[in-house]
């Protein structure tokens, strides 16, 4: 299944870019042009659909443009290539459909007729076939080859932008493989200190820098944000240099139509290979996720930026032809051709698709944009088919498409896959956590730390909640058969929209359990099995509800009895004691294992602490804090912990016994950047030790 993902995605994006364009047969091009300068008895001398709609409609234009064809090569492939693009052109311009066959009566009806041409031909129309004046014809010739290099030494830039990711995720990969694979670390403790964790703003990565209080900033760590300013540069580079097309030229009539002319080009060729980059980095079903060991959240940002560049190169190509639009007659004469309006709905609705996907309006009005953002997809897609249908270049625009409905085939084979729908059992666990519990698949089989989407179905709630789906990581119960497990269970902090509904639910329902009817799709964020483990101490630390994503790594630890001897710990930051009430059987399992579980506990301490159900008087429990110390070993802070100081009590305690470190960590994005930045400052010492950090967050 994997295999097959990465095939049919590699084989979509690939497909076919080598698209009709102006530039599809140079001999064909210089024909054209070269015939143009002849009077066939048309108003116009122009190449717009009015000059084709007449020339093509004329048997001596047709046999004189397929008698220069034929002249100028004696290649039969080229000869017909050359037939094909003028039979498009006159299918595109004038709606004539001429086949190829229709191209070569053209040519052997055109040599019974065939003379030289004479200085009456430019005035007066012309009856006959007209033969090459071959000095005349060369240099037309030559000055569309120069124009073909130009456009495809923009295509070959565009094409670098793509070979730069090839790159990053082959680098990647390699990466991933040496590690998983072969079980070799190719970093250290400088490189982790100095590139790969920190963030590139001060401790901000998950969270919003607002500076001056209102203007949002996002910030990624400073390996991601290098990759990132290193595409910048080739991108700056690449649309600045060889630009090379000699004047005087039989299209450009001057130094300033050449210039727009080629800067366009390189923009919206660029522009346009972006595309599947884009689309293929911000879909769930990415098979180089697994590949490469990039996360989805890494590959989002990723595909933030190369939409923010390929939408700066497109509105460049739209000022471009705007201006060019104004000055050879006015906007109003260009503005009627619909391949032209089609551009500007594709420009309208990129920008739209850039401004409205921010973090800050993400967070805030999730359900908005998530409608929205499908939809303008959708909206985007038509507009540049119908813009490009009758230019060119289409490979690039169905690559784009492709990519966007094997995702969303993929997302249904998965749904199927799963079982369709499953009655889920909603269970709320107090202080605003749910606990879902959903029979376990058949046919799917879920790797530690993968996550999976769900789909809550309530004909009862606004209809498009059923159509929206949401990341919850898998919760391993280690009292279960690992071959054999009976239940999904996933634990999720209810917060707006669709969680917030579940959790009205079952409050109005006066229980403290529900039924649900569900979807579920996954599973996702599997990497390459783990064939050569390293040996290394892990401590996990979680953040409330980031326990989900925690536990489940330091259970498979015991599970498969990795490096068991080094006393692995556990430490669970949480604000409510309550907690420990519905999580308290899986902490005793690591217990009973000879893991060291430490809470530390961030609100006020109380001797009596409830869980209270109004509706329902039978289900109140009651903890006694002492007997949590005791069991526990809880340690009340009353206040947030210092990171800082908790890590580096670790890194000491495995540097006593000369072992590597791993650490993983889950929790808000508050907590995940504030830990994130701990391991980088305590990095800056001289360890002889090897440390890690595994960040099992879902973010973007």
């Amino acid at each position: 299944m994997r295999l097959y993902n990465l095939l049919l995605t590699l084989f979509i994006t690939t497909s076919t870019v080598n698209s009709l364009v102006f530039v599809d047969s140079t001999l064909a091009s210089a024909c054209i042009y070269y015939e143009l300068q002849f009077d066939w008895g048309c108003a116009s001398k122009k190449n717009n659909m009015k000059g084709y709609t007449c020339r093509c409609n004329n048997i001596n234009w047709l046999g004189t443009v397929t008698n220069c064809i034929a002249q100028a090569t004696d290649s039969k492939h080229l000869m017909e290539h050359a037939f094909k693009h003028v039979a498009t052109r006159c299918k595109q311009k004038a709606g004539l459909h001429f086949t190829l066959e229709d191209m070569y009566n053209f040519y052997e009806n055109g040599t019974k007729y065939l003379r030289d041409p004479t200085e009456n031909d430019f005035s007066h129309p012309v009856y006959e076939t007209l033969s090459n004046n071959q000095t005349s014809f060369e240099w037309y010739h030559r000055s569309f080859k120069n124009y073909t290099v130009a456009v495809r030494t923009s295509q070959w830039f565009g094409w670098g932008l793509v070979f730069y990711w090839v790159a990053i995720v082959s680098i990647a990969s390699f990466y991933n493989i040496m590690r998983n694979i072969f079980g070799r670390e190719m970093l250290n403790n400088t490189l982790r200190r100095r590139i790969v964790i920190p963030s590139i703003f001060r401790d901000y990565k998950d969270r919003t820098y607002f500076l001056w209080k209102f203007i949002p900033f996002n910030f990624s760590t400073r390996l991601n944000t290098l990759v990132v300013i290193v595409f910048l540069i080739q991108t700056i580079i690449s649309v600045g240099v060889d630009y090379y097309l000699p004047l005087p030229h039989p299209y450009l009539t001057s130094g300033w139509q050449r210039n727009l002319t080629v800067v366009s080009f390189r923009t919206d060729l660029m522009s346009i290979s972006l595309f599947p980059i884009i689309y293929l980095f911000g879909i769930r079903n990415n098979p180089l996720i697994e590949i490469s060991g990039i996360s989805y959240s890494t590959f989002n940002y990723f595909h933030k930026w190369c939409a923010y560049v390929c939408t700066v190169l497109a509105f460049i190509h739209s000022i471009i032809w705007t201006a060019y639009a104004i000055k050879d007659g006015g906007y109003s004469v260009w503005y009627v051709d619909a391949y032209w309006k089609w551009g500007i709905g594709a420009m309208i609705f990129l920008a739209l698709l850039i401004s409205h996907s921010q973090k800050v309006i993400r967070d805030n009005f999730y359900e908005t944009f998530l409608v929205f953002h499908k939809v303008m997809n959708i909206a985007f897609i038509l507009c540049m088919y119908y813009h490009c249908n009758t230019l060119g270049w289409l490979g690039w625009i169905w690559s784009m498409a492709g990519i966007w409905i094997y995702d969303r085939l993929i997302r249904i084979l998965k749904i199927v896959w799963n079982g369709g729908i499953h009655n889920a059992r909603l269970i709320d666990c107090g202080n605003g956590i749910l606990k879902i519990s959903v029979p376990y698949p058949k046919f799917v089989k879920y790797p530690v730390g993968s996550f999976a989407y769900l789909y809550f179905i309530n004909p009862n709630e606004f209809w498009f909640y059923t159509f929206q789906s949401h990341p919850f990581t898998i919760m391993t119960n280690p009292r279960h058969d690992p071959k054999n497990p009976n239940h999904l269970l996933f634990y999720l902090k209810a917060n707006k929209g669709i969680t917030r509904s579940m959790l009205s639910k079952i409050l109005k329902s006066g229980s403290r359990t529900v039924n649900c009817k569900m979807l579920i799709e996954g599973p996702y964020g599997a990497s390459l099995p783990t064939l050569k483990v390293s040996r290394k101490r892990c401590v996990g630390v979680a953040g409330g509800v980031g326990v989900s994503a925690v536990y489940p790594h330091i259970v498979e630890l015991y599970q498969k009895n990795y490096s068991t001897d080094l006393k692995h710990k556990f430490i669970w930051i949480i604000n409510d004691l309550n907690f420990l009430g519905w999580f308290g059987e899986d902490l005793d399992w690591l217990i009973s294992k000879s893991c060291e579980v430490t809470i530390i506990y961030t609100g006020m301490k109380n001797n009596d602490l409830e869980y209270y159900y109004p509706s329902d008087k039978s289900s109140l429990l009651s903890y006694d804090t002492e007997s949590f110390e005791k069991k526990y070993n809880v340690i009340n802070l009353g206040t947030r912990p210092n990171l800082h100081q908790l890590t580096l009590e670790e890194i000491e305690a495995t540097q006593n016994i000369s072992e590597d470190l791993e650490f993983y960590s889950c929790g808000s994005s508050a907590f995940n950047d504030n830990f994130r930045d701990a391991i980088a400052k305590n990095l800056a010492k001289n360890w002889s030790i090897d440390i890690s950090l595994e960040e099992k967050s879902f973010t973007w």
